[in-house]
């Protein structure tokens, strides 16, 4: 089915618009890249993605920001995703809008990854060379904060009146005692995808590639670390080589900030997940489910035994 014929509909008058714009599309035929998922599974719940097709030509992969979300994005994702790509750990950027972004598409056998493929050492060490080559370009002048993210969000909860689970006001304060002592220890920031998520990692058996620079700015790199061992890693052991590859060595004190990150990435997805679910007008895509597992997973590990230690050695 040719989706173009549907320009009626808000989607295909936006693809329109965008595919007129860019030399070398126009006369293109589009069609749906992905489906939004938000459980079990992340997938296409801040954008709409299509693939453009035109004779004779490399298929172009083409996102639409949702307007729901689009506070997520910074200002600086298509600065960010031509960086990374021009890093050569992305996609190359092929054209940009105001609300969207044309990329190269990476045909199969690429596929987005899923957290068991991530559970792969060998191939899990691969992302953080990706995330690492990041941090070396140095800095991109926009700054990003997990804790900042997470205060906006749970501001705008308490404003939309969202029936936050038991505890979430718990973890917010908890996560302030985090920032405190991290801010205490001191961050070397640099550029950084800010996204721990395992879709957001393209594999193709030899390779991977990282996508979606929404948030993608100045960070402590050690929290991209720590947002991808909590994504993927259930067991200390997993951890510890994750920690130990990115850094050389075990250090107890980073390993303990990235399980502290961990926690943080979890409840600012958790309190994204319930807001959105309760902001949208969009129905069908579980963001409630999503936002209240993420939420159930950082209580999990504020309560944990060492939480205190972990606060305590950094």
């Amino acid at each position: 089915m040719n989706a173009r014929t549907d320009i009626t509909s808000a989607l295909g008058q936006r693809v329109e618009g965008a595919i007129a714009s860019v030399p070398g599309l126009a006369g293109g035929t589009w069609r749906i890249a992905a489906l939004p998922v938000a459980s079990p599974i992340h997938r296409a719940t801040a954008s709409d993605c299509v693939i453009v097709d035109v004779p004779g030509n490399d298929p172009v992969f083409i996102k639409f920001r949702q307007p729901d979300v689009a506070t997520t994005a910074l200002p600086s994702a298509t600065t960010a995703a031509r960086r990374a790509a021009a890093t050569g750990v992305a996609p190359t950027v092929i054209a940009d809008g105001s609300d969207w972004l044309a990329l190269a598409f990476l045909a199969p056998p690429w596929r987005y990854a899923r957290v068991g493929d991530l559970q792969d050492l060998e191939l899990t060490t691969k992302v953080l060379e990706a995330k690492k080559a990041l941090h070396e370009t140095g800095l991109i002048g926009e700054g990003f904060s997990p804790f900042a993210m997470i205060e906006t969000l749970a501001s705008e909860a308490t404003a939309l009146g969202v029936p936050l689970p038991d505890e979430t006001d718990r973890l917010i304060a908890l996560a302030r005692l985090v920032r405190a002592a991290i801010s205490a220890s001191g961050i070397d920031p640099c550029f950084c995808h800010n996204d721990g998520i395992a879709s957001n990692v393209m594999i193709d058996g030899n390779g991977v590639q990282l996508v979606d620079f929404d948030l993608a700015a100045d960070n402590d790199p050690w929290f991209d670390v720590g947002a991808l061992i909590n994504e993927v890693c259930n067991f200390d052991a997993e951890r510890h080589a994750m920690v130990e590859h990115y850094a050389g060595h075990l250090d107890e004190r980073l390993y303990n900030r990235c399980r502290l990150y961990g926690a943080i990435d979890d409840l600012m997805w958790g309190l994204w997940g319930v807001t959105t679910a309760i902001r949208t007008s969009r129905t069908g895509i579980e963001f409630w489910k999503y936002g209240a597992w993420r939420l159930f997973h950082a209580r999990t590990t504020f309560n944990a035994r060492d939480f205190e230690l972990w606060l305590r050695r950094l």
